[in-house]
């Protein structure tokens, strides 16, 4: 299938199940996570072990099995999900028309959720590794700080991605993003010290 083809079918695919807004969201949703979960990874480990010479490769192999299973979750959460919305839709437009849809309907539906759910699954991964990768290059100080910024960065492209759909101020948007990753941040610092200071 060529570029064109590709394009024609995801148009018929959308106009049919209406998948663009659900893979949009499930995407956002998925790297949301993705990027929360690590910073909170990369900011636990410096609260708690940032002084242990292996706390680099703690958080490598710690945020790529959190990128794994959040992958895993999320994909089969939304294809479970999907699957049954899809069917639920079906069933109602059948109800409807007082008949059955073609077996071309039932295989969009079908398509239609399993792409929603590759795309919920593979979002946190692309998520988790942006702030991965400094721990592959530098100091573990250094690269607490890179991460960080790196995934504040991520949280804000992906809030003026949201904004400027719906015509919003992005940078507002952004900035909400980031805040909440600034939050979460603060939050997971306070509970890392916390921790240190009361389990022996």
């Amino acid at each position: 299938m060529n570029l064109r083809g590709f394009g024609e079918w995801w148009r018929e695919l959308d106009e049919v199940t209406d998948l663009g807004p659900i893979v949009r969201r499930y995407f956002v949703i998925g790297a949301f996570d993705g990027a929360l979960t690590v910073l909170g990874i990369v900011i636990g480990a410096s609260a708690t072990i940032g002084s242990h010479p292996n706390a680099g490769a703690f958080v490598v192999a710690v945020s790529i099995s959190a990128a794994v299973a959040l992958a895993i979750s999320s994909m089969v959460g939304a294809y479970e999900a999907e699957r049954v919305e899809k069917k639920l839709h079906r069933h109602s437009i059948e109800r409807a028309m007082l008949t059955e849809l073609s077996a071309e309907h039932r295989v969009a539906f079908r398509t239609a959720a399993l792409i929603s759910a590759v795309v919920h699954g593979v979002a946190p991964v692309i998520a988790a590794i942006v702030p991965v990768v400094p721990f592959l290059l530098t100091d573990f100080r250094t690269a607490t700080i890179a991460a960080t910024g790196l995934t504040l960065a991520f949280l804000f492209g992906l809030g003026t991605y949201l904004g400027s759909l719906v015509r919003e101020r992005i940078v507002i948007t952004g900035l909400r993003f980031v805040a909440t990753g600034l939050g979460t941040a603060a939050i997971l610092w306070a509970l890392g010290a916390l921790g240190l200071s009361t389990i022996p």
